[in-house]
């Protein structure tokens, strides 16, 4: 019995710490694989009229207006708050805005390898670069 307890608290605790460093896990995953992911967004960007796909678990959105594709990796609330992470590939290697964001009434302040933007409202966003090309990306709305 009492091993029986501590396999569950075990488990429990790995549930855990992997949730709690599930976005360290994909930075870092990010930067060691980019070049197949740089492939496959490359190709998504120059292969069709198809603006959302799917990389292996996760969701990817296509902006060829802005050389931009979004892998998204997670996202919890209801309007009026939501939250969205992920990464996204940068085809001219400059932070971008989420893709829900309005351009046009979003300013974004560039801190080296750090960004943060807002539309003046309660939406905004960070963005850090993981390696060339990908930065990761957390959304609030």
């Amino acid at each position: 019995m009492k091993k029986k307890v501590i396999a569950v608290c075990l488990v429990i605790v790995v549930a855990i710490l992997g949730l709690a460093f599930k976005d360290n896990l994909i930075r870092t995953y990010v930067a060691l694989c980019h070049e197949d992911l740089q492939t496959y967004a490359v190709q998504f960007l120059d292969g069709n009229e198809r603006t959302s796909g799917q990389y292996g678990v996760w969701k990817t959105s296509c902006y060829p207006d802005s050389g931009m594709v979004e892998f998204h990796t997670g996202g919890w609330g209801l309007a009026p708050n939501s939250i969205y992470k992920g990464f996204y590939y940068s085809a001219d290697n400059t932070h971008q805005l989420f893709s829900a964001a309005y351009a046009d009434k979003t300013s974004m302040v560039i801190d080296g390898d750090n960004a943060t933007w807002t539309d003046g409202t309660d939406n905004h966003g960070t963005s850090t670069r993981i390696a060339d090309n990908w930065f990761w990306f957390k959304a609030s709305f």
